[in-house]
């Protein structure tokens, strides 16, 4: 056995990259470092999202997983694959969703590659431990600046696009993941309680999201539920971490209210599929969660204190009130997100054949 051979086994032993999706004529190659598997059913369903939308539009992409949740010789592994697919030029397109996925895709040699930075790669979320803050300055510094040397990017946010370098900006677009408007959509609490085994009598705030995450101040949410049982002592917090995301909707639909306490987020899905769902949400300013949910009654986006989040829960959760959220989602389904991937893929397309080397907008 050669060495192509070995390192080929080696690489399908420890499962560190692995093939998601395959055509027999792809049109890209997306590479990513989350995507939803056995393991971690509600990692990163937004990049899958993203893949069925394209194929939704004719667009065919093969999906090559890099596992770096495992560790760092993950994305070792996802280098030289991508180098070797690099130099069978089968793709006309590369796509990487994620900052260190980014580093990695841009050793495919032969055509555009494109980069999607998903929100704390590049705004180095402000939480945790001294050692972990210095760390996640440093990784986004770096990021930021490798974005100059991508054919093109998207941001979720005008204010990640704004962290680039001057050059970096030029070759990017705001593009926004979207969300299945016809999965989350309203439904009846006391059905969908029932279903979970919730109480049907008393008032309950959803927390959804990494709670292992610093980022994501699952503490404060503790913290203002507590504070707000003083004038609701039933109020429950319920924390979803890792729910199957076909499973999602049923929890929007059975909470009173979404409390969202994150520090840093690009245009966090959890805010659109609870607008979707027609449920209050109070939250923490990040990213474009007040652009979201602005004209959405109830509820408030209000400043990162146990006393304000406090009185909004309860405003909230005192007697159970459907959100208007449903009539401010125009604009967040995936098709929108899909036709504006497929309308930046053909200009990265037109700028090869002509040698352009920025655009405006």
């Amino acid at each position: 056995m050669g060495p192509t051979r070995h390192l080929k086994s080696w690489i399908e032993r420890s499962r560190l990259v692995t093939w998601e999706v395959r055509h027999e004529d792809p049109d890209l190659l997306t590479v990513t470092n989350v995507w939803p598997h056995e393991e971690k059913p509600a990692y990163g369903p937004f990049v899958r999202r993203t893949v069925d939308g394209l194929e939704a539009l004719g667009v065919r992409s093969d999906v090559l997983f890099i596992r770096g949740y495992r560790g760092r010789l993950a994305y070792v592994q996802g280098a030289l694959v991508v180098t070797a697919l690099g130099l069978s030029r089968r793709y006309r397109l590369v796509h990487a969703h994620g900052g260190e996925t980014a580093l990695i895709a841009r050793t495919y040699t032969g055509a555009p590659v494109i980069a999607s930075y998903l929100g704390s790669d590049l705004l180095a979320p402000n939480e945790g431990s001294l050692g972990r803050r210095c760390q996640c300055r440093v990784r986004s510094a770096i990021l930021r600046r490798h974005a100059a040397l991508m054919t093109a990017t998207t941001t979720k946010t005008v204010e990640m696009e704004a962290t680039l370098t001057r050059r970096a900006r030029t070759l990017n677009r705001v593009i926004p993941d979207g969300i299945d408007l016809t999965r989350f959509s309203p439904s009846d609490r006391s059905v969908a309680r029932a279903c979970l085994g919730w109480p049907d009598d008393v008032p309950i705030a959803l927390f959804a999201g990494r709670a292992e995450s610093p980022g994501k101040r699952l503490w404060l949410a503790r913290e203002a539920v507590e504070l707000a049982r003083t004038e609701l002592p039933d109020l429950e917090l319920k924390v979803v971490s890792s729910a199957h995301p076909e499973e999602m909707p049923m929890y929007y639909s059975a909470a009173d209210c979404l409390l969202h306490t994150s520090a840093s987020e690009g245009s966090p899905n959890v805010i659109k599929e609870a607008l979707a769902c027609n449920l209050p949400i109070v939250a923490t300013p990040a990213g474009d969660i007040e652009r979201l949910v602005a004209g959405a009654r109830p509820g408030a986006v209000v400043e990162a204190d146990v006393q304000s989040l406090a009185r909004e829960l309860v405003a909230c959760c005192r007697e159970p009130t459907r959100s208007n959220g449903r009539t401010v989602t125009a604009g967040m389904g995936m098709g929108e997100a899909a036709a504006a991937t497929v309308a930046l893929y053909r200009w990265v397309a037109e700028r090869g054949a002509t040698g352009q080397e920025v655009y405006t907008t």
